[in-house]
């Protein structure tokens, strides 16, 4: 679709929207997940909700964030009582439930390592007979999990609800390593003020999402939202949001 087209429907939508959709509230949750979404002075900040807030202004629609434990943000968009969620990663599952956004932020899942007794990483066959700490349950945990089924016996995964108790332990090198999301790991170990942990290795790159739940959300307005999140894209204006915590815009 032309950048003119795109910009000609969304006038379309937001001087003619439909009676639901012209008086529909979207809620938002997402969790602790600095440097892409956090509290902050009893509000949630980071370029997610930034974005967010920004779409909803240009499309006459207002919004709701709420930050929740993870799990309970899940269960939460699963009984409508939220409609959509941030920042998310993309599997199978989730595109049977969801409504997806355009990507938004591109970053990447690896290993982290304690410079103390390095794990030399080369591969997932080079972590054998190690402890993998990493968050769950979380789209983390599940592709750690689907990349280790191989060597399951030879591999332990220990999961915590949270990323900081993960690299607390690798700084005591009470775990081998560490599987996060880069930037989440870069960002705790500043948070933490870590001294001896180090990026051993890129494992995958992946894009964030914003997702709407496809039964608690009527599917005209996930289309209005997109095609302003896309115009925000084509425009430079998401980059340029992005910029300010150091992040990379997905294409």
């Amino acid at each position: 679709m032309s950048k003119l087209a795109s910009i000609l429907i969304l006038l379309i939508l937001v001087m003619f929207p439909s009676y639901s959709v012209a008086r529909m509230e979207i809620s938002f949750a997402t969790q602790d997940f600095f440097p892409f979404s956090y509290l902050e002075n009893d509000k949630v900040a980071g370029p997610g909700a930034e974005i967010i807030r920004e779409v909803c202004k240009e499309i006459n629609v207002k919004c709701d964030i709420k930050l929740y434990p993870w799990r309970r943000s899940l269960a939460m968009c699963d009984k409508g009582q939220v409609q959509a969620l941030f920042m998310v990663g993309k599997n199978k599952e989730r595109e049977q439930k969801f409504y997806f956004s355009p990507p938004l932020i591109a970053t990447e899942y690896g290993f982290f390592e304690c410079m103390d007794k390095p794990v030399n990483y080369n591969g997932i066959e080079s972590l054998r007979n190690m402890t993998i700490g990493t968050y769950g349950p979380s789209n983390t945990s599940y592709n750690l999990e689907k990349l280790t089924i191989d060597f399951k016996s030879n591999i332990n995964i220990d999961i915590t609800p949270d990323d900081l108790t993960q690299f607390r332990k690798l700084a005591r090198c009470r775990v081998d390593a560490v599987y996060s999301n880069r930037d989440v790991g870069l960002a705790a170990i500043k948070r933490l003020n870590l001294n001896n942990i180090a990026y051993a290795g890129t494992e995958k790159s992946l894009n964030y999402y914003i997702v709407f739940s496809k039964t608690h959300t009527p599917s005209v307005l996930v289309r209005k939202f997109n095609l302003s999140l896309s115009l925000m894209k084509e425009s430079g204006r998401l980059q340029q949001i992005l910029l300010k915590y150091n992040l990379k815009a997905a294409y």
